[in-house]
């Protein structure tokens, strides 16, 4: 006869480790969707660097308009550029700016590129109807979003990973010694001050001052490091020390209304 004691473990432990895995394949995907961004930036770029080989032709903006997008998280603004050219005879129409995508803000390029405005347009001598107002300006966007992407994806999937092992305790890897010494090298600075925020700050403030002094690059780019990361940290640490003061003198103010509630409603003793 099983041993449902020991079964019922066993049942939980499968059911984390596919909950796990499954954590694991959604990071998986955003990090390949990042992977093929990044890719196919570095395909538009290669459009980019050969369009500053191509022919000019004239060009008339027909298009310039900026756009206003509302939903529950706010307002968004995109622009519209669209602009006709002639090669041969035919007539064409495109809206790109610059290929991979263009760094202006939407007033910016509208302005930039007003309705009517002549302009000249750099077209695709093999396929005539691909054209750029701006040749050969090489775009990064889509391969800063792919390695954002791919380093968060990864980062969320080794800090989830790890931390549902510990939940599940599981037998700890060479990854998970590899986290824990990370872990303990990040936090020591606030391990050494024992947690203590204005300690924390002086320490913050010391690195802020070092960075004034002519020093090695080298040191001053880890003093740069230090400060931003743990000055974050060191908001944060404010951040919540406050939320807690706060909740501190709303109970006691609870307190206090309750027990002078329970005072003038308790009768006077009579003798």
């Amino acid at each position: 006869m099983p041993d449902r004691s020991e079964s019922k473990p066993n049942k939980q432990l499968a059911e984390g480790r596919a909950q796990r895995h499954a954590l694991l394949l959604i990071w998986g995907v955003i990090g390949t969707i990042g992977v093929l961004c990044m890719l196919y930036g570095q395909y538009q770029l290669g459009w980019a660097r050969a369009s500053a080989g191509w022919p000019v032709v004239a060009g008339r903006i027909i298009t310039s308009e900026v756009t206003a997008h509302t939903d529950e998280e706010g307002t968004t603004y995109s622009d519209e550029i669209e602009y006709v050219y002639t090669v041969e005879g035919t007539e064409h129409q495109a809206d790109v700016v610059v290929i991979g995508g263009h760094g202006y803000g939407p007033h910016r390029v509208v302005g930039r590129y007003p309705l009517g405005a002549e302009v000249t347009v750099a077209y695709d001598p093999d396929k005539p109807s691909r054209a750029v107002l701006e040749p050969g300006v090489e775009s990064y966007e889509w391969q800063t979003w792919g390695i954002s992407m791919l380093l968060g994806a990864l980062f969320m999937a080794t800090l989830f990973n790890f931390i549902l092992r510990r939940a599940m305790n599981e037998e700890k890897n060479l990854l998970d010694h590899t986290l824990i010494i990370l872990f303990k090298t990040i936090f020591f600075p606030i391990t050494v001050c024992n947690g203590n925020v204005w300690v924390l700050g002086g320490m913050i403030g010391l690195a802020a001052w070092l960075m004034t002094l002519e020093l090695n690059p080298v040191l001053t780019i880890g003093l740069s490091i230090f400060v931003a990361f743990y000055g974050i940290l060191w908001v944060l640490m404010l951040w919540i020390r406050f939320m807690a003061w706060g909740y501190e003198l709303r109970d006691r103010a609870m307190e206090r209304q309750a027990a002078k509630q329970k005072s003038t409603s308790e009768p006077e003793d009579t003798e």
